[in-house]
């Protein structure tokens, strides 16, 4: 008798609280390789604006981070996600800073990097941070994939697109080592980092940093 009236308060215990996707949208879409699952609103974003090659899969739970004050954040190999409920769709989900903040964990204060002298041929031109970023090869490169990729949002521009996506660059392109091992030619931005790998498939030959699994690693 007393166990089964264990059990019947363990079952309006579980009712009373309710879980995090019944807060926060629908049944969790689950990941197998990471054995990890986007939840609520975080799931419709990974969905519309990049998936797999942008973001990357999950790596941990959607939970407050206590260093952003407690907003609901869900880590990914390339991204952090951010729910701020507060601002109306796309924005309610905001990506973190990550090229910024893995460049500080590395000890680089990037605003103290020397920039270029202006513009270059072929090349887009940020003033704000002082950078250009070019094509590799005719038509592809991180020029091109800096404007074909960004966020979906129903009244931005292709450059504002790309800009809320990636964020102005932050450094020059140069070569470095990635957390694989790998020298390539590598460009930071606020929000990715690009790295050229020539001997891939021409549709493979950018790719995204692991940024979130770095940066999520260093904290």
């Amino acid at each position: 008798m007393i166990q089964r009236m264990i059990v019947i308060l363990a079952m309006l215990m579980a009712a009373a609280i309710p879980s995090a996707h019944a807060q926060y949208g629908p049944e969790p879409l689950c990941f197998p390789e990471t054995g990890y699952c986007l939840e609520g609103q975080f799931i419709t974003y990974w969905q519309t604006h990049g998936g797999l090659m942008i973001f990357g899969y999950p790596i941990d739970y959607m939970q407050p981070e206590r260093s952003l004050g407690g907003t609901m954040t869900q880590w990914l190999e390339r991204a952090r996600f951010e729910h701020h409920p507060e601002n109306p769709p796309p924005y309610h989900v905001l990506l973190g800073r990550l090229g910024d903040e893995r460049l500080r964990q590395l000890g680089i204060e990037w605003e103290k990097l020397p920039r270029e002298r202006g513009p270059k041929p072929g090349c887009l031109w940020f003033a704000e941070t002082g950078h250009n970023v070019c094509d590799q090869e005719r038509g592809r490169g991180f020029k091109t994939f800096w404007q074909t990729h960004g966020l979906r949002a129903p009244g931005l521009t292709s450059y504002q697109r790309s800009l809320a996506l990636f964020g102005f660059p932050l450094t020059e392109a140069r070569l470095e080592t990635n957390s694989s091992g790998d020298t390539v030619l590598t460009q930071w931005f606020e929000r990715a980092r690009f790295e050229w790998h020539p001997s891939n498939p021409a549709e493979y030959r950018v790719l995204l940093g692991h940024l979130g699994r770095e940066v999520y690693a260093h904290r």
